[in-house]
């Protein structure tokens, strides 16, 4: 049986246009469930308006999504998984893998792992409540976790207070907060890990190509209950069927530039009709490209292009003499030689 593949939410990147898009348009190589970017409640605001729409199940039709909670108190965590729940929602993850200082300074995120004390007495007080009490409302909790704030060793004291709970599923980016996203992933932690926990586990972290998964699959000895990709779904959007298809011994579709054009095209449209601006729809698509652009080979000077254009008109002229002068590199999306920068 496979792993369970998902999308891991990108503020600003992957919203419910986004995610909308790319479910229609790759219903062939769509993830199990995307993961909604995390919303932060307070006592006074459980969920404000805009994080309300980004989650509601009218604006998440045709896909499955999780939200995202950031928290380190149960209080507020509880409010907004009452909200959640009052939604239709049986599914929250509780986001302790951020690692922005403006998340970690106020000791939420990866900053939350600083204490495991204090994660310790979080968990026992929402496992305590009903809603989330096997004999309560049903409603599962799932963690995305780092190792720890400044040394993997950290884990070692936090993996424990995990073990201790009926967590759904633990989602492991094998770096600390100090890393945020740079030098390799500890993949020796993730067999630790393996080696340590009967919780359901999930692989996230530098799993840009199929050639990636395969390997942490490798080294873990045998394929885990589910794959988290966020960078490298972005700009390859067929991954996930691919990898799919790979681990299931079937035949593998290659990345197809017409469909990364249709997807770039229908996201520019939805750009237009919702964006206040050229500016905004423009900064939007440079963004986008950003990730699509490790595909193509020789293709630095489009890029030049593409970052240079001031007008939708003469980036939308960069973009076609892309698709129309460039290939793709013929393992694009399979092997390392089109992984993400960082």
């Amino acid at each position: 049986m496979t792993p369970k593949l998902y999308f891991a939410p990108l503020e600003g990147v992957t919203d419910r246009f986004f995610r909308s898009i790319h479910a229609s348009l790759f219903a062939d190589a769509a993830p199990d469930a995307y993961f909604a970017p995390f919303f932060t409640p307070t006592q006074d605001t459980p969920i404000t308006d805009r994080d309300r729409a980004a989650v509601l199940p009218a604006n998440n039709n045709g896909y499955d999504l999780v939200p995202q909670i950031m928290s380190n108190t149960p209080q507020t965590f509880l409010l907004g998984a009452r909200v959640l729940y009052d939604m239709g929602y049986r599914c929250v993850n509780l986001n302790l893998g951020c690692p922005s200082g403006t998340v970690t300074s106020r000791g939420r995120g990866a900053g939350f792992l600083s204490d495991p004390d204090a994660l310790d007495r979080f968990f026992d007080a929402v496992f305590s409540d009903l809603l989330f009490s096997p004999h309560g409302g049903g409603m599962t909790l799932s963690v995305k976790t780092r190792l720890g704030v400044f040394a993997p060793d950290e884990f070692f004291e936090i993996l424990p207070v995990y073990n201790r709970y009926p967590i759904s599923e633990l989602i492991l980016h094998p770096r600390v907060r100090k890393e945020m996203y740079r030098g390799d992933v500890h993949t020796d932690m993730t067999v630790y890990t393996v080696q340590n926990t009967a919780l359901p586990l999930c692989i996230n972290g530098d799993l840009f190509t199929v050639e990636d998964v395969c390997t942490v699959c490798d080294a873990l000895g045998h394929l885990p209950h589910a794959i988290m990709l966020g960078r490298g779904a972005v700009s390859n959007p067929m991954l996930f069927g691919q990898i799919r298809a790979q681990l299931a011994g079937g035949t593998v579709v290659p990345t197809d530039k017409t469909r990364i054009r249709q997807f770039y095209l229908a996201l520019c449209e939805d750009a237009k009709t919702r964006l206040s601006g050229e500016r905004h729809v423009l900064f939007r698509m440079k963004e986008l490209f950003a990730y699509w652009i490790v595909l193509f080979a020789d293709a630095e000077s489009h890029r030049r292009r593409l970052r240079k254009a001031a007008s939708l008109a003469e980036f939308h002229a960069a973009a076609e003499s892309l698709f129309s002068e460039c290939e793709l590199y013929p393992d694009a999306g399979f092997i390392g030689n089109a992984k993400m920068n960082g």
